[in-house]
């Protein structure tokens, strides 16, 4: 715990980063959809301000297993909600701290390369990416059954800002994509479609 310690305060604070920054970033990434891990981002990390953000610049809540520790790598221990039978408890954990964008965005890359290959067959469509995170090499990316619901949510407040004046055309094709490809569930579609719906989109 005393490495934990003092990683975060001989760090400081890191200053927020914007959704088109950490876009940026994310396009140069192999294996990912920049989109979707920019979604996910800024979930986890209540658009760049959180705790893990500012003293970590974890971007996704990335766990410092054993074998992180154990090179030395820098850690942080934070308690943190997990959902366990439909209830949420706090757990103390290790998280990963990183000294950059650029160096957090490798290593998630690296990541959901190694341990979400659904995740890169499925890049092409951010709802495929969202829906193949719960279908990890060790199991979903997180405890809650609702993370499906949250990325789709960020998802569409996210898109204007990210995809441009035809955002709303950029998403619904990606919707048909994912449709096509059979990859998400009939829950997944309704979801995406009562959110088309709020908008004015049909997806027939």
């Amino acid at each position: 715990m005393a490495a934990a310690i003092f990683v975060l305060f001989s760090r400081g604070s890191a200053s927020a980063v914007t959704a088109e920054e950490f876009y940026a970033g994310a396009q140069k990434i192999k294996n990912i959809n920049a989109f979707a891990a920019t979604v996910q981002s800024a979930h986890e990390t209540e658009f760049w301000t959180s705790f893990l953000w500012k003293n970590a610049m974890n971007g996704a809540g990335i766990k410092a297993d054993k074998k992180w520790r154990a090179a030395g790598r820098p850690h942080i221990l934070k308690k943190s909600p997990e959902s366990v039978g439909g209830k949420i408890i706090y757990r103390e954990s290790y998280f990963r701290v990183y000294k950059s964008l650029d160096e957090f965005l490798g290593d998630y890359g690296t990541k959901i390369t190694r341990d979400y290959p659904l995740a890169v067959k499925h890049s092409g469509t951010a709802w495929g990416y969202f829906a193949s995170l719960q279908k990890g090499r060790l199991g979903s990316w997180a405890t809650t059954k609702k993370y499906f619901e949250y990325m789709t949510s960020m998802a569409f407040r996210l898109a204007p800002k990210l995809l441009g004046p035809d955002w709303k055309e950029e998403l619904l094709e990606d919707f048909k994509e994912a449709r096509r490809l059979g990859i998400l569930s009939k829950q997944e579609m309704a979801l995406i479609e009562k959110k088309f719906s709020n908008i004015g989109v049909s997806v027939k």
